[in-house]
């Protein structure tokens, strides 16, 4: 059984509906022409991973763990959309890329080094109103990575109103 070596938590101000993981240059031009279980996208280049939300603005909530390997699936049923990408990460950290003036993740993930990871994206309460009344649930993402050789990108669930809206033409 794999272990999880580290776990960050937040909540996190996003502007213009992304949460970006980002390696050491802190900025990307990267605009996904396809989102995998319209929630998550990976640059080709290894320098960017980005994120579809549900808002355009808002304050949401997002746990990110760095584990040794493939990762238990975390209740699925907690979840409305779970999607797995490969990403040949350039960097040797994992950067959370959010804008505006709330909180942000004050820690970065340390990788073990360059290499190839996978990164599962769990995402729920997609659909609960954008924008949010007080007293609505925030919206909330689980980011999981791991060292792993590149493999086909995965959609483990997609029941948001949202993941089919990034995905359907």
């Amino acid at each position: 059984m794999t272990g999880l070596v580290r776990e960050t938590s937040s909540r996190v101000h996003i502007d213009a509906a992304t949460v970006d993981l980002l390696g050491a240059d802190l900025c990307t031009d990267y605009q996904p022409e396809k989102w995998v279980g319209g929630l998550v996208a990976a640059d080709p280049s290894g320098e960017a991973v980005r994120i579809v939300c549900g808002q355009e603005v808002a304050v949401i909530d997002v746990t990110a763990q760095l584990w040794e390997g493939p990762p238990p699936l975390t209740g699925p049923e907690a979840w409305q959309d779970i999607a797995e990408v490969s990403v040949g990460w350039r960097s040797p950290t994992l950067d959370f890329g959010t804008t505006g003036d709330g909180e942000d993740l004050t820690q970065q993930l340390v990788l073990p080094g360059p290499g190839g990871y996978r990164i599962r994206v769990s995402a729920r309460n997609r659909d609960d109103g954008d924008p949010r009344e007080d007293g609505d649930p925030l919206e909330a993402l689980l980011i999981q990575v791991w060292r792993a050789p590149a493999e086909a990108d995965r959609v483990i669930k997609r029941s948001s109103r949202t993941g089919r809206l990034w995905t359907e033409p």
